[in-house]
């Protein structure tokens, strides 16, 4: 009889191994904020993942450390999106969901693994978003702080039978083209 001591949920992390890792290039604070005001207005070409400059005295606040700092504003279609969160990482993996990019931001999620080699990173069913932009840290927990991943965006993901979406993958060791260690699936009805 097959049996799993802790069932964890499906994660498909195969296609995310030996990727080329590109930084995504950030662009400004100002211009974060007129992409999401843009993607909320009905501009589709606005919506999407983009790296964006984060507030340094909001990376201090939060202990997010390393040479690996990337902010990703989560530019959305409107209220309402599906976020789900997976991960498939020898190391425990966090991440922040923040509402804005600003010194006293407060975090709308903080997820971490449960425990290594787990697929579950946030609910196993993942969160209805009620905003319209989501600003995202991802990183690799280190004793009492959290150490950035290397991220890059895949816009051209879509959600599948009908959806649309995006996501951001991550690795967390450095020199590693594996982008499975932290997954975030946005997606939508197309």
């Amino acid at each position: 009889m097959s049996w799993k001591r802790f069932p964890l949920p499906e994660f498909d992390y195969r296609p995310l191994k030996g990727l080329s890792y590109a930084a995504p290039p950030p662009i400004s604070r100002d211009e974060a904020v007129q992409r999401a005001a843009a993607a909320a207005g009905g501009d589709s070409a606005a919506v999407g993942a983009v790296a964006v400059e984060p507030d340094p005295a909001l990376l201090e606040r939060l202990d997010f450390r390393g040479d690996f700092q990337t902010m990703v504003l989560c530019a959305l279609p409107g209220p309402g999106a599906h976020l789900l969160g997976r991960s498939n990482a020898w190391f425990n993996q966090r991440a922040f969901i923040l509402a804005d990019n600003s010194a006293d931001a407060e975090p709308i999620y903080t997820w971490r693994t449960p425990r290594p080699m787990n697929t579950r990173f946030g609910p196993e069913q993942g969160v209805r978003l009620e905003q319209s932009h989501v600003y995202l840290l991802s990183g690799r927990i280190v004793a009492d702080y959290t150490r950035g991943n290397r991220v890059m965006v895949d816009n051209d993901w879509t959600a599948g039978e009908g959806g649309a979406g995006f996501r951001v993958i991550a690795a967390c060791n450095e020199g590693d083209d594996n982008f499975h260690d932290s997954c975030f699936m946005f997606s939508w009805q197309g």
